[in-house]
This record gives structure tokens, C-alpha cells and sequence, in this order.
């Protein structure tokens, strides 16, 4: 009777140590997570970074994990114009973004819920935008119908690169789902690109390419995601 009681007593030590084991990933499984807002009862959820990422994390191993972070977002909006006998003009817009990055952690062995971590991102991100105009002035928010009118912005162009140190923390409340706060510092360099106008008035073109607007560079520490929640899958 004794022999029974060890052995089934092991087997419960058994199963609770892999139900421990289980809060955190392992190697071979992919977390994302969203921003949290609000109070406990009025809660919302974001994409990551102000809203303009989605971040997925690959583990490598247990404690090693590859970070990717993406947004692609494409804007077309078009305003019409009347002229006085219904003729119609309009004025296009359109804006493209495009943001990646793409970084490595290093877990630490905390507890059986909770994950420390460093690590570290390179940083990529590009807009561009255009604005055209036909039979009508260039005034997206209120156009006005002019006969034989037409023209084009292209531009300007932004590109960005940066680099950045991360350590953050997560809490694994229940298996495989958690809580993790995580805060950054780094540097960002952004550069403006050139804008070119073109104008048809009765079929003549005149076109005009202006310089960049110039660039920034900038070195700060920032909290990335506020306080979020995960999941493991």
C-alpha cells in the first residue's frame, strides 16, 4: 500500500511540475500582444508601439527569442468638385507606410511565471504620398471647380533607420497567457525626400522639384507598450 501511495504521489509531483512548465514558452512557439488602455472595468486593446505595429515573438529556445514587427497601412481618398452647370472635377490622395523591425531576446530564468528579458531591435520604416487634381484647384478639404486644370504632388518621401536596446518583463497569470510591460533606448534617424509638382493649365505643363525638407536624428529612451497582454500559441 505504501508502494502505491510513493508512486502515485511521484506521478502528482510529476504532472504539476509539467503544468508548471507549461505557463512560459518553449522553443518552437510564437507569442503577439496587444497594448493595453483604460481602467479594470473599461478596458481597450492596441497595436503595439502607438498603434502601429504588430509585434510576433519566435523562440528559438527556451530562453532565446527572435522579435519581428510589422505594419503595412495604404490610404486613397478622393474629394469631388462642382462646377456651376454640374460639370465635376475632384482631388485624389493617397499615402502609403510601410514599418519593420526585427530584433533578438534574452530570457533569464525568473520564476515559473515570471520572464526577464534583454534584447535589441534594428528599425526600417518608409511613407510616401501623392496628391492629384483634375479640373479642379489643389484643395483637398474644400476643391473648387476650375476648368482645365490639373496637376500632381508626389511627395516628400520619409525614410527612417534606427537601433535600440529593449529589456522588458512578463508574467504568465494563467498558462501560456501574460501580462509584460517593456521600455527602450535607442537612436532614430529620419530623412525627408524630395517633392515634385507638376501643373496643366489648357494643356501646358510646367513641373518643379523642390529639395528635401531635411532629416532628424534623435536619441532618447521611450516605454514601448505600456502594459500588454499576450499570448502564447
Amino acid at each position: 500500500m505504501k508502494k502505491i501511495l510513493l508512486v502515485f504521489g511521484l506521478a502528482i509531483a510529476g504532472l504539476a511540475a509539467n503544468a508548471q512548465s507549461e505557463f512560459k514558452p518553449t522553443k518552437g512557439d510564437v507569442t503577439t500582444e496587444f497594448g493595453l488602455t483604460g481602467g479594470v472595468l473599461n478596458s481597450g486593446f492596441n497595436l503595439n508601439e502607438a498603434g502601429s505595429l504588430l509585434r510576433f515573438r519566435y523562440f528559438t529556445q527556451e530562453k532565446t527569442a527572435v522579435r519581428l514587427g510589422f505594419n503595412l497601412s495604404s490610404n486613397k481618398e478622393t474629394a469631388n468638385a462642382y462646377g456651376a452647370n454640374g460639370e465635376t472635377g475632384n482631388v485624389k490622395r493617397s499615402e502609403t507606410s510601410f514599418l519593420l523591425n526585427v530584433g533578438l531576446e534574452k530570457h533569464f530564468t525568473g520564476t515559473e511565471r515570471l520572464s526577464t528579458y534583454v534584447g535589441g531591435d534594428v528599425l526600417f520604416g518608409y511613407g510616401n504620398q501623392k496628391d492629384s487634381y483634375s479640373n479642379s484647384n489643389n484643395n483637398f478639404g474644400n476643391p473648387t471647380y476650375i476648368n482645365n486644370v490639373s496637376g500632381e504632388i508626389k511627395g516628400p518621401s520619409t525614410l527612417g533607420i534606427g537601433l535600440r536596446a529593449v529589456a522588458g518583463a512578463d508574467y504568465y497569470f494563467t498558462k501560456k497567457v501574460f501580462l509584460g510591460v517593456e521600455g527602450g533606448f535607442g537612436f532614430l534617424y529620419q530623412k525627408d525626400g524630395k517633392t515634385t509638382t507638376s501643373t496643366t493649365v489648357g494643356g501646358n505643363t510646367t513641373t518643379n522639384t523642390s529639395n528635401s525638407a531635411g532629416n532628424s536624428f534623435s536619441i532618447e529612451p521611450s516605454v514601448i507598450t505600456g502594459v500588454r497582454i499576450g499570448f502564447v500559441f
